[in-house]
């Protein structure tokens, strides 16, 4: 059973708002960081997710479509990080993987930047920042859509 099976039927999958350290977000908004790296990923399918800026930014910066998602080792992980401008050094990436035999890279593509960030009461009745990500619900998802159309 799936929380939003309109974006589940949907050949994209569902949308996140994924909580992102402001360095690596700005990484993404720049076009020079093309992968996102987890630990864990969402259980359904996702096909777009909102960049949020973690504290000190505390907005959400960009919409993003997702490639892939690609698990692998630690290893491949690093080569993948490398070739896509993953934003980490080899020991930070290890670090971050300590005591996980695999992760995950989230392949990004068509990523549109705000021109200004928008903060997150704009979208939602009551905000409180994701530990990791939250799906998004259809009207959230057009509001954010709506905010990145020219005025």
């Amino acid at each position: 059973m799936t929380l939003f099976p309109e974006f589940s039927d949907s050949q994209n999958g569902s949308a996140i708002l994924l909580s992102v350290k402001p360095k690596f977000a700005s990484l993404i908004a720049e076009g020079s960081k093309l992968v996102e790296l987890r630990r864990t990923v969402p259980a359904q399918t996702v096909g777009t997710i909102a960049i949020y800026s973690s504290a000190p930014v505390q907005a959400i910066v960009a919409l993003a479509d997702v490639k892939e998602t690609i698990e692998a080792s630690p290893a491949k992980l690093w080569s993948i990080a490398k070739d896509n401008g993953g934003g980490l050094s080899r020991a930070e990436l290890i670090a971050y993987f300590d005591s996980k035999k695999t992760g995950f890279a989230i392949m990004l593509h068509n990523v549109r930047v705000y021109s200004k960030p928008i903060g997150p009461e704009k979208i939602f009745k009551s905000f409180s920042a994701p530990q990791s990500f939250r799906y998004l619900t259809p009207k959230e998802l057009k509001k954010l859509e709506k905010l990145l159309a020219p005025a």
